[in-house]
C-alpha cells in the first residue's frame, strides 16, 4: 500500500509542477506580469536543487525524477516571467542570490565526511524548503499591504494544500522527519494564505469554491 501511495504522490507532484502554466496564461491575457512576484518561482528552485542533490546521494528514484522535472519546468516559468515582466532587475538579483546560495551549500556538503553527507544534505534540503516558505510569507505581506489577494492564484493555493498535506503524511509513514516537518510548515503557511481570500478578496476575479470577490462587497454596500 505504501509503494502505491509513493507512486501516486510522485505522479501527483509531477502534475502539480505544470500548474503554473495557468499563471502564464493569465500573464498572456493581461499582457504583463506586472504586479506579480518572481519570489515564488525562484525560491522553489533552491529547494528543488537541494532535494535533487539529496536524491542522487541516496539513489532515490522518485526524488530524482520529481525534482529533475520540477527544475526544468521552473526554468521555463522564470523565462516566461522575464518575458512578461517589464522590470527585471529584482528577478536578476534573486537569480544571482540563488546561484550563490547553491554554490556554497553544495561546497559545504562536499566538505562533510562521506558517511554523514547524505543526512547533511537532507537536513539542508528540508531547511531550504522551510526557507522557500518566505515566498509565501512575502505574498501574505503583499496581500495585506495592498488589501487584496488579486495576485495570489487560488488554483495554486488549493494544489499546494493537497500536495503538502500528502507529503506530510508520506514523511510520517516513511519515518522521514525532514520531509514531514518541512511540509507541515508549508501547510501552515498555505492555510494562512487561503484564509486571506476571506479577508482581502481579489478585485477582478472570484475565488473558486470560496466565492469571494471584492466587487461583490462593493455592490452589497451600495
Amino acid at each position: 500500500a505504501f509503494s502505491i501511495f509513493a507512486t501516486w504522490l510522485a505522479a501527483f507532484s509531477i502534475s502539480f509542477t505544470f500548474l503554473p502554466i495557468l499563471q502564464i496564461l493569465d500573464w498572456r491575457k493581461r499582457g504583463t506580469a506586472d504586479g506579480f512576484s518572481s519570489v515564488n518561482f525562484v525560491l522553489p528552485m533552491l529547494m528543488t536543487s537541494c532535494w535533487l542533490r539529496h536524491g542522487y546521494m541516496t539513489d532515490d528514484f522518485n526524488n530524482k525524477v520529481i525534482n529533475t522535472v520540477t527544475l526544468a519546468a521552473f526554468t521555463v516559468y522564470i523565462l516566461c516571467f522575464a518575458y512578461y515582466q517589464p522590470v527585471r532587475k529584482y528577478l536578476y538579483m534573486q537569480l544571482m542570490s540563488l546561484f550563490t546560495a547553491l554554490y556554497f551549500t553544495f561546497a559545504y556538503v562536499d566538505s562533510v565526511e562521506s558517511s554523514l553527507a547524505a543526512d547533511t544534505m537532507g537536513g539542508i534540503a528540508a531547511a531550504m524548503q522551510i526557507v522557500s516558505l518566505g515566498g509565501g510569507i512575502y505574498e501574505i505581506k503583499r496581500a495585506i499591504s495592498m488589501g487584496t489577494t488579486e495576485y495570489i492564484p487560488a488554483s495554486m493555493q488549493y494544489a499546494i494544500f493537497l500536495i503538502t498535506a500528502q507529503w506530510s503524511v508520506f514523511g510520517y509513514l516513511a519515518n522521514n522527519p525532514y520531509i514531514m516537518v518541512a511540509n507541515l510548515a508549508g501547510l501552515a503557511v498555505n492555510i494562512a494564505t487561503i484564509s486571506l481570500y476571506f479577508v482581502y478578496p481579489p478585485i477582478t476575479w472570484r475565488v473558486p469554491l470560496i466565492g469571494t470577490q471584492q466587487e461583490d462587497k462593493k455592490k452589497k454596500s451600495n
